[in-house]
């Protein structure tokens, strides 16, 4: 069916982030984020993976500029020179023991020489130790800086003629792209395993390779290990021998892909089977969770059909394995055929209530199509990686929960409006960063930002048109690189369209249009009058928005929709209706990218809370409530709230409207609302984290009883978090002993020792160090090394010389939460050591990192020092 509906149609459904803000004379709402991730734990609920990879990207610092003003050099990033055709690259690797963090390899690079052939050829190799170079045998001269391998050939190689390059080379503690967890006779059970992780550019420091998106090519990995290890790399497996206490894995991926998608993982796994018809699939967790593995991964089946339907091409690969693998940086990772998932990626029963994996299995699974089989050619034009996948995720929701599922989505990537104004110096796509991690970071968003351009373009199209567009564009550059006028020619050819100004506006200009909206009927004439303004900054560079803005009008005659063809800053749109209306929604199915602040009489707002054509209606409809803190509106968002057969989101909407009543029968309402029983735990942990503005004494056996009683993750978390920010001395013990209890991503035990810092209780100190052992998962540690920080006052010498062991750690994210404790700490013990990392350190970006340590750390020991003077 189609999703959006014109004055004929109807539509289909979604997740949700704030879309509308109000007018003071109705409403001022202030949104519910832009981004569409829950990392509040640590972990990835939704679609995307972006939050994990830009942590684990490091520290970036400004972004870039288009040129350097004392030059006038171009400084704008485009695909580097190929040279040659990179056909194929085997690697053969050694890894005489885990512990050891390193590895000898014998790669073979295939490559057919393009243009007038070639004399030599710069390839990536980041301290890599190159030790020999052969060309069909023969040596070749070649010169590495420790970052360029450059290979001269004597005679120049010839155009169109295959050739082999064979290096040997051995990779020793990569700092990026090859991450190493060994293990330890202090955690038994935390056995050693290797993962990689190569977008953007960091495969380069395990392998040597063109590392850029714009050259495709097969591959081959035949990897000896210890027999007590599985290995996992992209395509089929074609043997696994085992002899002598050693086993051989040989992969072939057969199909070309990039350099950055190029996976290996070693470790201890249950491997589990998922049915489908066509495409073998394995999914691999740590050991003692196969069971947990149907719950959780049990849709990806469906998933590949509705991708296959959707997208017009087959499953393209031999296989889809999903790995749950330790101390990985992203949400997920979309490697051909083997896709990674952050630690915690398996659900229990009870986390399975709450959230679950779907929207991240659909992102990842969608990438094999969108990224995979088809990658941007350019980190510029990430958004036909990265908004499509997001879309996947989208898509699914529609399939699984109907129009409220997929609306729900789109509501949240539209939150992408509130931080992509016009005012801003880089749109979505463009050429200009410094580190490539840059582009995912922009405030046009390529993740929510790209995801809503294709929601808009299949509004805009209809159904048969957008969707035989993509066919079209999925087929002509499948197992090839695009970019994103590609994917508007294909558009444009089935269309019939000159979609040059659409593609301009949204993806190659910053910004998207901000309205102010005013709604007035006149009852003596009948007539309906919608001003739409334009008041983002215009300018010549950022003209006023040209777009469709539908205008859903109910009355007693029945439903009607007037589409308003908006070009200038100021519209004005006029309809004679045949009655009174009952409602005016102003763009419902999110046909338009944009911040909007409608004026319009509480009871066209109040019938749209209820009976709103869409849910993205009701969602603004209810946030618009606020304004007004009356006893009409109290009662029907109180019977949002508790209406048990109300989608969740909503009723955590209705939720936050009433807690941010400030009346007495509002908050009574609100605990009515709750002691009659709510079902949901998300809801329940909604109204549990609005006692937060209440008084102790009203809340705190409730408090107290969701400790002892509740089962939920979220509810028991926000518990918590209320009786930390309403200083609730009298229960700190039980907060204390909520630490040691086990959670999905041991988000109480983090809340607990939040908690328990906040309160400056000094029993976090001991629990905070338990818990920061080597044998827990890297994210939860992290942040107990964090309270570690704010708990410093009540052990500083003892919590320093914990912290400084830390700076050594395998683990990333405890490694840098270490140097962040000890700067904020400000202990000058701490100052030689992190000057040596901001110094030493072989990966210049965790050099940047200790440089901003070291500059907090002085700034707190000189705060200190000056209040030891005032003192």
């Amino acid at each position: 069916m189609s999703l959006c509906r014109s004055a004929t149609r109807t539509f289909g459904a979604a997740l949700s982030v704030g879309l509308m803000t109000f007018a003071p004379s109705t409403a001022n709402a202030e949104g519910e984020g832009y981004f569409w991730e829950d990392f509040s734990h640590g972990y990835c609920t939704s679609a995307g993976c972006l939050h994990g990879k830009l942590e684990y990207a490091g520290y970036l610092g400004t972004m870039a500029d288009a040129y350097d003003e004392s030059t006038g050099r171009d400084l704008r990033h485009f695909p580097p020179d190929r040279v040659v055709d990179y056909k194929h690259m085997k690697l053969q690797m050694y890894f005489e023991d885990l512990n050891d963090r390193s590895f000898t390899a014998t790669e073979t690079l295939t490559v057919v020489p393009e243009g007038d052939g070639a004399d030599s050829l710069k390839l990536n190799a980041l301290r890599l130790d190159v030790r020999d170079v052969r060309l069909d045998g023969r040596p070749v001269e070649h010169f590495h800086d420790d970052e360029i391998l450059t290979l001269r050939f004597s005679p120049p190689l010839e155009a169109g003629t295959e050739y082999d390059i064979v290096f040997e080379y051995a990779c020793t503690h990569p700092t990026d792209g090859m991450f190493f967890t060994p293990s330890s006779d202090s955690a038994p059970d935390y056995t050693a395993e290797v993962h990689t992780q190569g977008q953007t550019e960091s495969n380069r420091n395990w392998f040597i390779a063109h590392d850029f998106p714009n050259e495709q090519m097969t591959t081959e990995l035949i990897v000896n290990v210890p027999d007590r290890f599985a290995v996992s790399a992209n395509g089929r497996l074609m043997s696994n021998l085992a002899n002598d206490g050693r086993a051989i894995w040989h992969y072939l991926q057969d199909k070309p892909h990039v350099s950055y998608l190029v996976s290996l993982v070693i470790g201890e796994f249950d491997i589990v089977d998922l049915p489908h018809d066509s495409v073998p699939m394995k999914v691999w967790v740590p050991k003692g969770l196969a069971h947990q593995v149907m719950p959780t991964y049990g849709n990806t089946a469906p998933m590949i059909d509705l991708f296959e339907r959707r997208l017009g091409v087959a499953y393209p690969y031999d296989r889809y394995d999903q790995l749950v693998v330790k101390n990985f940086g992203a949400g997920g990772m979309e490697n051909t055929t083997v896709t990674s998932m952050y630690p915690s990626a398996i659900f229990d029963d009870t986390e399975l209530k709450e959230n679950d994996l779907d929207g991240l299995i659909a992102h990842e699974l969608a990438h094999q199509w969108t990224g995979d089989m088809i990658t941007c050619k350019s980190w510029a034009h990430i958004w036909l990686n990265e908004g499509w996948a997001t879309y996947g995720s989208a898509l699914w929701f529609e399939e699984r929960d109907g129009e409220d599922g997929y609306l729900d989505s789109m509501r949240r990537s539209f939150g992408v409006a509130r931080r992509d104004v016009t005012t801003n110096e880089l749109p979505m796509v463009s050429p200009v960063y410094g580190d490539s991690w840059e582009v995912f970071r922009r405030r046009a968003n390529p993740y929510p930002k790209g995801s809503s351009i294709l929601h808009m373009l299949r509004c805009k199209l209809g159904e048969d048109v957008f969707w035989d567009g993509v066919h079209l564009y999925m087929n002509r550059h499948k197992f090839g690189v695009a970019e994103t006028n590609d994917f508007r020619y294909a558009m444009e050819e089935v269309s019939g369209m000159g979609l040059e100004w659409y593609f301009e506006q949204w993806c190659f200009r910053p910004g998207t249009p901000a309205l102010d909206i005013d709604v007035d009927y006149d009852g003596a004439s009948r007539e309906l009058i919608v001003t739409i303004d334009q008041t983002q900054h215009i300018d010549r560079r950022t003209p006023a928005f040209r777009f469709d803005l539908p205008i859903h009008v109910r009355t007693s005659a029945g439903d009607e929709v007037h589409t308003v063809n908006v070009t200038e800053m100021n519209t004005v749109f006029r309809a004679t209706l045949t009655s009174a209306p009952s409602m005016v929604q102003v763009d419902p199915y999110l046909h338009v990218l944009k911040t909007v602040d409608v004026t319009k009489p509480r009871a066209f707002w109040m019938t749209e809370a209820r009976d709103g054509v869409t849910i993205v209606a009701r969602h603004d409809a209810v946030r618009a409530l606020r304004a007004w803190d009356m006893p009409e509106t109290i009662a029907l968002t109180s019977s949002i709230a508790a209406d048990p057969n109300g989608r969740h989101t909503l009723r955590q909407t209705a939720v936050a409207t009433l807690g941010s009543y400030g009346s007495d029968d509002a908050r009574d309402e609100l605990l009515k609302v709750y002691d009659e029983g709510i079902a949901d735990p998300r809801v329940r942990a909604s109204v549990i984290s609005e006692f937060g503005s209440y008084d102790l004494e009203d809340v705190a056996d409730r408090l107290v009883n969701v400790l002892k009683n509740d089962e939920g993750y979220d509810p028991r978390n926000n518990a918590i978090n209320v009786l930390a920010k309403l200083e609730a001395e009298d229960h700190v013990d039980l907060i204390a002993a909520t630490a040691h209890v086990p959670s999905q991503h041991d988000q109480i035990r983090d809340t607990a020792l939040s908690a328990l810092a906040t309160m400056e209780d000094e029993r976090g100190v001991d629990l905070a160090m338990q818990y920061a052992a080597w044998g827990h998962q890297d994210r939860p540690r992290a942040r107990a090394i964090s309270a570690l920080g704010d708990l410093a006052e009540h052990d500083e010498e003892r919590i320093v010389d914990f912290l400084l062991e830390l700076l050594d750690d395998p683990h990333t994210r405890p490694r840098r939460a270490a140097g962040s404790a000890l700067a904020k700490i400000g202990n000058e013990r701490a100052l030689e050591p992190l000057q040596a990392i901001a110094t030493s350190h072989r990966d210049k970006r965790e050099r940047d990192r200790a440089e901003g340590w070291v500059e907090t750390l002085k700034k707190n020991m000189k705060d200190d020092d000056d209040d030891s003077e005032d003192s």
